[in-house]
């Protein structure tokens, strides 16, 4: 009797145990969701934020000075052509993003030259460098009278050379968006007048240097400074916003269900960087003519251009001799479309065409007018590419621009 008493004991504390561990997980579950759920004191609140109302923009009085306030990150305007995209095309892909040029992997400090035009180019977004430029002026007593961040432009009071007491000199700085994305560009204007005369504190700026030699110190100084100390000054949360009201100086886009480079650019320039560009990451110059616009080129991926292991290990093909054509630019021009049978070419092909047959590589086309160019990949027919070939193209091409 004993023995089936204590049985019935164990069994019973055996449930009551199970019974409890039941109560007591249910307890700790319901505690969790107090305090983790969604109704919980720490719940998750990384979404809170599609919650928020949008508040309108802050209004002041008529009379009010409005200068100091301003958008500390302004957002340009941008519309689908921006992408490469165009509603009405009949046959679109979504294009790669943009790469990276293969300048960024070069020196971050270097001196362009390019006509009788000459910058500094950065390979910083202006941010970055408008503080450190400001530094730079301070460090060598070069005192500032304007500085425009909406603008980028920094202007030096009058200041004469201790080896020329004869003139005043007074420089501006301006500071660019680069061709490439988070590059910028200094530009340097310098001015001089007699030393007897009184300067006024606006002069007007000449397009060109008066001084090219004074101009190309300052430039020399400026570049070296900022190749010394990358670090130095940190970044300026207003001045990101230089550049941004000005269209970008090279941008792909579409015209005419056709994928297009603008450029935003001199003739000089315009001409000069296109023909580097055609001789780098593939490409191959056959020849240009930069007064009718015309650059013929031959292109084959690099990666598809490499030996493969066995050639490599015999050591066959390594030095590949460039690609050549039958075909002069003089005679690929006489026989391309012109005017309007140009504009509304018809897709390429190649196989079909009875003149100068057979006719390798591509045309870029460059069209418009100083500041506003326009550039298309065209066979040497002048006939229209399948948009995804011509967007390749053109975005190697761009990647490739100074």
């Amino acid at each position: 009797m004993n023995l089936m008493t204590a049985k019935a004991r164990q069994l019973a504390t055996s449930r009551l145990a199970r019974y409890g561990y039941l109560v007591c997980l249910s307890v700790s579950l319901s505690g969790c969701g107090m305090l983790f759920g969604d109704d919980g004191v720490f719940r998750n609140r990384e979404n809170d934020y599609l919650k928020a109302d949008s508040l309108p923009p802050l209004v002041l009085p008529a009379n009010a000075n409005k200068e100091a306030l301003g958008e500390l990150y302004p957002i340009p305007p941008i519309s689908a052509a921006d992408f490469g995209y165009d509603a009405t095309a009949s046959d679109y892909e979504v294009p790669r993003p943009l790469p990276l040029s293969a300048n960024m992997l070069q020196d971050n400090v270097k001196i362009q030259r390019v006509g009788e035009s000459q910058w500094i180019l950065v390979n910083a977004a202006p941010g970055e460098l408008w503080p450190r430029i400001r530094n730079f002026l301070n460090a060598n007593n070069l005192n500032t009278t304007r500085a425009d961040l909406k603008l980028g432009i920094i202007e030096t009071s009058w200041l004469q050379f201790k080896t020329d007491l004869n003139s005043q000199d007074k420089y501006r700085l301006q500071i660019d968006q680069g061709i490439q994305p988070e590059t910028s560009e200094i530009h340097i204007t310098h001015v001089s007048v007699p030393g007897a005369t009184k300067p006024t504190q606006d002069p007007e700026w000449p397009t060109k240097s008066v001084n090219p030699e004074r101009e190309k110190w300052l430039l020399d100084e400026l570049a070296a400074s900022l190749a010394s100390d990358e670090t130095e000054g940190g970044t300026s949360l207003l001045a990101q916003g230089i550049g941004s009201t000005v269209s970008a100086k090279a941008a792909l886009g579409m015209y005419k269900n056709e994928p297009v480079m603008t450029l935003k650019l001199d003739k000089v320039r315009t001409m000069a960087t296109i023909a580097y560009a055609a001789k780098r990451d593939g490409f191959q110059l056959y020849e240009s003519d930069a007064s009718t616009g015309l650059f013929y080129v031959f292109y084959q991926n690099p990666e598809d251009a490499k030996p493969g292991w066995f050639k490599r290990f015999f050591h066959i093909g390594l030095n590949p001799k460039p690609a050549t054509t039958p075909y002069s630019l003089d005679k690929i021009a006489a026989n391309m479309l012109q005017g309007d049978a140009f504009e509304t070419a018809p897709f390429s092909t190649r196989d079909d065409e009875k003149k100068l047959k057979d006719a390798p590589g591509y045309v870029f086309v460059v069209t418009g007018k100083s500041e506003d160019y326009l550039v298309r990949v065209r066979d040497p027919y002048g006939k229209r590419l399948k948009p995804r070939e011509a967007r390749e193209l053109i975005t190697k091409l761009r990647k490739n621009l100074i």
